[in-house]
């Protein structure tokens, strides 16, 4: 059952090397943030004495055995895990160490691995993972893979350790089985001009996947040698959600928790968490001109390799006015311009039949011109009409093959061409047409090469509208506003070669919806019933819930019918790291049904 998990980070005003005084501190720490529905709470490294004792933490050890024998004591009761930072002495050495407690029980023990060149004159950095030694008249497993409660994994990583060759955070999610969603980050950073960017950048490239709780030591220290950053971090899957000075954070999340037969296991929760983002697969405003340099870069720099492989300089793809094909031309173009390629080899073509539009071929022709390509026509419209007789059609119906004969008479008139002119075929269709099969097979759905395989529409549409709002080309700034406030359409079918009567949204539903359906779903791999909840937390100013719902049936309908299309997708580079590749990316069965995925919904095939 997901639940509302509420984990705070916090550091205090420590006395340095007085043991007794911050166990009392340590003792209303957890009781108001148990009282405040807190599951987890996370205090700095050292915690019981301060980090900068240096030989002091030699006459330290006994007393902070002590210490966490009564903290261990007072916490019954506590139904929350609180880690306390303190010398651990064993074997006649000593060693940074993190105690995990919870309701009476010392649950595990961490020690450091990575010492600064200070801390080795103190501590030793020997103990094996997986060790059981005897602590408080217990035995205890020193550096688990992992500590579960309700089987919810939470790893700790202790200061400098997160700074090794491999992060210690990195080798616990190579455990698959024991892979954790929350890991503990205690630490003492010094504070060094400009280095919280550093620090920022480092929490966001180890919270991948994960919540990761960064706490850092600050007031009360020494300020003999250094400063301590007192920073608190909360960040969720390389977003940085949180970040206060020598403050406590809060922090609320959804996680799947079972609590049946387990000794120890959550049991407060948060009812409401706020409202959750519309767009949180999209990047702030302040990183927008470099996720968009970034995603031209991959993209660019995939094909290009690609055809530096295969010996090609010539491409070939279906320009229709739209909003795919119009990304897949900013591609070609930055990755011809990067290589210093001539722009000739892009070969563009529009091949209009019974359902396209003037809008959408003027802006076919605008676009090419604005990027100087040139565009040509070839009209299929008496080719797929001799096609639909020779099988038996009669040319009127506008049904499945109506539709599709258009979609691979272009595709067939493309690879020709390409095989004609030494060069591959370039495809245009994205992330939600593929989960949602809105393409035809072995029409639009196949090509050479993908480039935007892994992206959305709305992430196509936002990468669109800030070249729109940036380029110094005004003929190509029109053209691209025209494109972004055109409906979205297959165009297969028209009553009115002036106006688009095929629109994909009434078909499948709005886009925004269907790409934070799909970045759920192959993000977090979350239950159907799951999405729905968040779905609604984001959308409700916009969407009732039964609207919500019936996309959400739709949308697990469409993706688990169309899987055997994916299954034989082309390459493509996955840049979003939401992939449907069938070598690397989400894949199921393809005579899998929507009834697993639905069933609690309460919804059955129809």
């Amino acid at each position: 059952m997901r639940k509302n998990l509420k984990i705070r980070s916090t550091n205090f005003d420590l006395v340095l090397g007085d043991v007794n005084k911050n166990k009392e501190i340590i003792k209303d720490l957890v009781k108001n943030a148990y009282d405040d529905g807190v599951s987890i709470l996370s205090l700095p490294e050292l915690s019981l004495t301060g980090a900068s004792l240096y030989d002091g933490y030699k006459d330290m050890a006994l007393l902070c055995e002590d210490a966490i024998l009564e903290l261990k004591e007072f916490s019954k009761g506590y139904n929350i895990l609180f880690s306390v930072g303190f010398p651990l002495q064993h074997n006649r050495k000593i060693y940074n160490a993190i105690a995990l407690i919870m309701d009476g029980y010392l649950v595990d023990l961490f020690t450091k691995k990575n010492l600064s060149i200070i801390e080795k004159n103190v501590f030793s950095n020997d103990m094996p993972d997986g060790e059981v030694i005897q602590f408080l008249d217990d035995w205890c497993e020193v550096n688990p893979s992992s500590t579960s409660i309700s089987q919810l994994n939470i790893g700790v990583s202790i200061g400098e350790d997160e700074m090794m060759g491999i992060p210690r955070s990195l080798t616990y999610k190579s455990d698959i089985a024991n892979c954790p969603q929350i890991i503990l980050n205690p630490t003492a950073e010094v504070k060094m001009a400009l280095n919280e960017e550093e620090i920022l950048n480092r929490v966001r490239f180890l919270s991948k996947d994960v919540t990761y709780v960064y706490t850092s030591q600050g007031r009360g220290e020494s300020s003999t040698d250094f400063v301590y950053n007192g920073l608190n971090i909360i960040a969720e899957d390389g977003r940085i959600e949180k970040v206060i000075c020598n403050d406590q954070i809060d922090y609320v999340n959804r996680y799947r928790l079972y609590t049946d037969q387990e000794l120890l296991h959550f049991d407060k929760f948060e009812e409401n968490i706020g409202q959750k983002e519309k767009f949180p697969y999209l990047p702030i405003y302040e990183k927008r001109d470099t996720y968009v340099k970034d995603v031209l870069d991959i993209g660019a720099s995939a094909l290009l390799t690609r055809m530096q492989k295969i010996g090609v300089k010539n491409v070939f793809l279906g320009v229709s006015g739209g909003l795919d094909s119009t990304m897949v031309l900013l591609f070609l173009v930055h990755a011809y311009k990067k290589a210093g390629l001539d722009l000739s080899g892009i070969n563009c073509y529009t091949m209009p039949a019974f359902g396209t539009s003037d809008r959408t071929k003027s802006n076919a022709y605008l676009l090419c011109k604005a990027l100087g390509l040139k565009l040509r026509e070839i009209n299929i419209t008496d080719a797929v009409k001799i096609h639909l007789r020779d099988i038996g059609h009669d040319g009127v119906s506008a049904d499945t093959a109506y539709e599709n004969a258009q979609a691979r008479e272009r595709t067939q008139i493309l690879f020709d061409l390409a095989n004609m002119h030494k060069g591959i075929v370039i495809g245009t269709g994205d992330l939600s047409e593929a989960m949602q099969g809105f393409a035809t097979f072995n029409g639009d759905q196949m090509s050479n090469y993908s480039l935007n395989a892994s992206l959305t529409k709305t992430e196509i549409r936002y990468i669109v509208g800030a070249i729109a709002e940036t380029t110094e080309n005004p003929k190509l700034r029109r053209v691209l506003e025209d494109i972004l406030d055109t409906p979205i359409s297959p165009e297969l079918i028209s009553q009115d070669k002036k106006e688009i009567s095929q629109k994909t949204e009434d078909i499948i539903g709005p886009y925004e919806l269907i790409d934070f359906f799909i970045y759920e779903h192959l993000t977090y791999h979350l239950l159907a019933k799951e999405i729905l909840e968040d779905a609604i937390s984001a959308f409700s100013d916009k969407y009732d819930k039964e609207i919500i719902k019936r996309w959400l049936i739709s949308y697990f309908k469409r993706f688990t019918a169309s899987q055997f299309k994916r299954s034989t997708s082309v390459d493509g580079p996955n840049i979003t790291g939401r992939s449907f590749s069938p070598r690397a990316g989400f894949k199921i069965p393809s005579d899998m049904r929507s009834e697993g995925y639905l069933e609690n919904l309460n919804e059955k095939e129809k």
